[in-house]
C-alpha cells in the first residue's frame, strides 16, 4: 500500500485514541517497539480538501430528513469546530445528502445517523469515513440553530411522530471545550451574552477530554468566537 497510513484498533477508539500516524518506514520500526496488544485495521491516507458530517433520520413511514451539512475541523483528531451550513457548493451538498439518504434506507434507520464523510471538491470525489448511529458531537449546532434539534429528531424517529422538514435560522458554529478551556469560558462567560453555553458538568477536568460546548449564530458572532478560541486554549488558563 505504501505509506502515508493509518492504523486503528477496530474497536474502542475515538477522538485520536486507538489511531496511529505511519508516514514513513520509520514510524513503523517505532510503531512496532510499542505495538498494542488489539487487532488492527491499516489504511492508506487519502488527499482530501475538507471534512464533513451530515446528521440524517427516518420516519416511521420512510421518509428522510437531513441536517444541514457541518464542516468539521480537528486539533489532535479530536473535533474543535462545526461550522454549519458547510461552505460547499450546491452540487456537492446535493451528492452527500443522497448518499445519506441511501445508507439510511439501507439500514432502515430508526434514530438520528452522523455519517462523516472525507471530500476532495477540485474531484469532487466523495469518502464516507465513519457512521455514528446516535446524535453526534458535530450536530449539537441544532439544539439552537435549526427548527428540530437532532435530539429531538431521534426521539420523532424513535417513537414514530412525524418529522417536519429542517430549517436552519442563521449560519452557527459550535466549538468543543477541551480540558480547562472549560473553566475559561465559565470565566468569560458574562461578557458574551452571544453565547450558547454548555457545561457538561463532568467530575473531573482532564487533557484534551470534552468538557462542554460553546454555539453562536450569525456570521458576526463566529468571528468573535473564532477570536476567542485562538487566545484561549488547553493549558493558558492561568495567562488569563
Amino acid at each position: 500500500m505504501g505509506t502515508p497510513l493509518i492504523l486503528k484498533t477496530t474497536s474502542g477508539g475515538y477522538d485520536g485514541h486507538g489511531q496511529w500516524d505511519i508516514n514513513d518506514i520509520a514510524d513503523l520500526a517505532e510503531m512496532k517497539k510499542h505495538w498494542p496488544n488489539a487487532q488492527l485495521i491499516v489504511e492508506k491516507k487519502i488527499q482530501f480538501t475538507r471534512e464533513v458530517s451530515v446528521m440524517v433520520t427516518r420516519s416511521a413511514n420512510g421518509d428522510i430528513t437531513t441536517w444541514p451539512i457541518a464542516e468539521n475541523n480537528h486539533q489532535h483528531h479530536i473535533l474543535k469546530t462545526s461550522l454549519a451550513p458547510a461552505n460547499i457548493s450546491h452540487q456537492l451538498a446535493q451528492k452527500i445528502e443522497d448518499i445519506a439518504t441511501k445508507i439510511a434506507t439501507a439500514l432502515s434507520l430508526r434514530g438520528v445517523l452522523g455519517v462523516e464523510l472525507f471530500i476532495n471538491e477540485s474531484t469532487e470525489e466523495i469518502w464516507v469515513n465513519e457512521l455514528a448511529p446516535r446524535p453526534h458531537n458535530s450536530g449539537h449546532y441544532s439544539i439552537e440553530a435549526t427548527t428540530i434539534s437532532q435530539f429531538e429528531g431521534h426521539i420523532r424517529s424513535i417513537v414514530g411522530l412525524p418529522i417536519p422538514q429542517i430549517e436552519c435560522f442563521k449560519p452557527a458554529l459550535m466549538l468543543n471545550l477541551l480540558g480547562d478551556e472549560l473553566i475559561q469560558a465559565r470565566q468569560a462567560l458574562a461578557n458574551h451574552p452571544e453565547w450558547h453555553f454548555h457545561d457538561y458538568g463532568k467530575a473531573v477536568v482532564k487533557q484534551h477530554r470534552k468538557m462542554g460546548h460553546i454555539t453562536v449564530l450569525g456570521e458576526d458572532n463566529i468571528a468573535k468566537l473564532l477570536n476567542w478560541a485562538a487566545t484561549h486554549q488547553e493549558g493558558t488558563e492561568d495567562e488569563q
